[in-house]
């Protein structure tokens, strides 16, 4: 179970540490697969992989760059369309975010080409490689759970597996073949085969990989569920059971119903639920609680404040399974089954609340772990864990459960609109207008049903307009900012004074160049953030300003905060030659960096500023000297 407030479980920051590459080793191909994602988590996760980031779970200026430069190509995030989300005020580096979002057009609503399928599988698949290019070896990690690439602190439930060398840290574990991951990395490549391509390489070291699993279970497979997939269903236990435990946030009569008819008349179960969801299910088919209708075996926790309010009438289905949560938000969102029989257990745990959608349409993933006997160490942790979040759960009764107020709200209204919106931009188009404005194209009218939400549309760092009724494209004047161009289009819906927005991926006609990326991190990183980083490449160690934390406001200082600003020195022929011989790539970085610091958009520093000013001035010289240097060195460095 994880919840950050709680040391006994794991941590919100600790699933940082295993995207991590220890030392020695860097990030070489990572997927990471979830329905909903905020741009700072995104952000999180990207300095981790690249080693930036600090104790906090966040990292410098600087340190977001190099991310940033070193994973394009390599790292990439899979998110439902329209389920991606921003701060209100967001550093200028987010629009380069836009390079790593793999959005999945998928239609959640009940009409459709995909007549309501969410992609909500929740995973990372991370491949470290040595620094070395001389070494030689691979380490893998895999993390599954209901967590998504949110600020999200509810209770989850995850499960962490590595394979390669020195990955277990003296961790009493066994090495095990797991059916599945391999197939994990053969269909993404074959779902999305522009951005991942190359994991269809990697199907068969998966396959082979001996993964450390805790001495005691068995991870018997995992599965990524995809709408066609063969005999989906929810699984079922094989043998007798005498107790059974399901936990999700969300339930359906049908599926609660299959649960319910697992064992026989002495099996104890245990339905763990919000207050909300269960309500909802007494209304619409109370009779499959009535199994569960004994003290301390229907069981609730807080609802998490979600975005999505489900059904209130119990007839229409909701138009996905969970969304996001405010930050200081404690909730449920873990969901599991757990079976007991004899001397052992079988647990299944990932993405699928226990829904019909869930289990038969949506995009999921999950794992089947096998406790041999809960007298080992392993499944005795296991289960210790699961009777101490058991125990905070609130007992409840099917006479305590009232319908709800029936009434639809504001939120729902607009939540149904948000599905309907997301699904009808798909294939909308970003191009450059009349004098500079831009032109946002839809192949039809992308409104919603209701007519009196408002929809607006603009660009990410640049003003919002509202999109008129019955038109299939919006110009906004002046708004083609080249700096701040980003493939991401920020929607916002609004009724009775309640708004919903969220960034939707919509490319630019033609595409953004490699000039766009350089233009925004010349914004983004002033002169003396650009020393820092050359040092950083040069010497292995930053010595200079890194700008501060990667999302806080840039602060003009007069003078330097304490003495002189940190200046590095010219570089020379030793310095250069002994670095082309130890890493060739580093002085290709150097000459990259000079080259988005030549190509800045040119704005005048502040008078006052003398410590910029005095770097901006080195920085000019460093530039020159670095020309002179690489023009002797040989012509293979490039």
């Amino acid at each position: 179970m994880t919840k950050t407030s709680q040391p006994s479980h794991l941590s919100h920051l600790s699933q940082l540490d295993h995207l991590r590459p220890p030392p020695g080793w860097r990030t070489d191909y990572a997927v990471l697969s979830t329905y909903s994602a905020q741009t700072s988590v995104i952000a999180a996760v990207l300095l981790a992989l690249g080693g930036q980031d600090d104790e906090s779970g966040s990292g410098t200026r600087v340190g977001l760059t190099r991310a940033l430069r070193g994973l394009r190509g390599k790292v990439h995030f899979l998110v439902q369309s329209g389920r991606l989300t921003k701060p209100k005020k967001p550093a200028v580096v987010v629009s380069l975010f836009d390079r790593f979002i793999v959005q999945v057009p998928w239609d959640e609503g009940s009409e459709g080409l995909h007549a309501g399928k969410s992609w909500h599988a929740k995973f990372a698949l991370v491949r470290h490689v040595p620094e070395l290019a001389s070494e030689q070896g691979e380490r893998w990690v895999f993390m599954l759970g209901s967590r998504n690439l949110t600020m999200d602190l509810s209770w989850d439930i995850g499960l962490v597996l590595k394979s390669g060398d020195d990955v277990t840290q003296g961790q009493k574990t066994a090495p095990q073949l797991i059916e599945g991951i391999g197939q994990i990395a053969s269909d993404l490549a074959e779902l999305f085969p522009t951005e991942l391509k190359r994991w269809a390489s990697f199907s068969q070291q998966l396959g082979r990989a001996l993964w450390h699993v805790p001495a005691g279970l068995i991870v018997s497979e995992i599965r990524l569920l995809l709408p066609d997939t063969p005999g989906r269903a929810i699984p079922r236990p094989v043998e007798q059971v005498h107790r059974v435990l399901a936990v999700s946030p969300f339930l359906d009569g049908g599926a609660v119903g299959v649960v319910a008819d697992w064992g026989d008349a002495s099996t104890t179960r245990q339905l763990l639920s919000t207050r909300m969801a269960l309500e909802k299910l007494v209304k619409q088919n109370g009779m499959n609680l009535d199994k569960f209708n004994k003290f301390k075996f229907l069981l609730a926790l807080p609802s998490p404040q979600h975005e999505i309010i489900l059904g209130a009438d119990g007839t229409r289905e909701a138009s996905s399974d969970d969304e996001r949560v405010v930050a200081d938000q404690i909730g449920l969102h873990a969901k599991m089954l757990f079976v007991e029989y004899g001397k052992g257990g079988t647990l299944w745990l990932g993405s699928p609340n226990l829904t019909q959608r869930a289990w038969t349409r949506n995009s999921e993933c999950y794992a089947q772990v096998n406790v041999q006997s809960f007298g080992g160490e392993s499944g005795l942790q296991l289960l210790e864990g699961i009777e101490a979040f058991v125990s905070m759960a609130e007992p409840v009764t099917l006479d305590a459960l009232k319908a709800g107020d029936a009434k639809t709200s504001t939120e729902q209204i607009l939540s149904d609109a948000r599905t309907q919106v997301a699904a009808r931009m798909v294939g909308a188009t970003q191009a450059v207008g009349l004098n500079n404005g831009l032109i946002i194209k839809s192949a039809a009218p992308p409104h919603p049903d209701d007519l009196d939400i408002e929809l607006a549309c603009g660009p990410l760092m640049g003003p919002s307009m509202a999109w008129p009724r019955n038109s299939d494209s919006l110009e906004i004047g002046g708004a083609a900012n080249a700096l701040a161009a980003s493939d991401f289009l920020l929607v916002r819906l609004s009724l009775d004074g309640v708004t919903v927005e969220w960034l939707q991926l919509v490319p630019w006609i033609p595409t953004l160049e490699e000039a766009r990326d350089e233009a925004v991190l010349s914004e983004y990183l002033g002169p003396r953030q650009m020393m820092s980083w050359i040092h950083d490449v040069l010497n292995g160690f930053s010595n200079g300003d890194e700008g501060g934390g990667w999302d806080a406001p840039t602060v003009k200082r007069k003078h330097p905060k304490c003495g002189a600003p940190v200046i590095l020195g010219l570089p020379s022929i030793d310095q250069a030659l002994r670095m082309w011989l130890k890493d060739k790539t580093r002085l290709v970085e150097v000459d990259r960096i000079l080259q988005i610091w030549t190509n800045r958009r040119k704005v005048p520093l502040p008078a006052d500023s003398e410590a910029d000013q005095a770097v901006e001035k080195h920085l000019h010289r460093f530039s020159r000297s670095w020309m002179a240097l690489r023009k002797g060195l040989p012509k293979d460095v490039s």
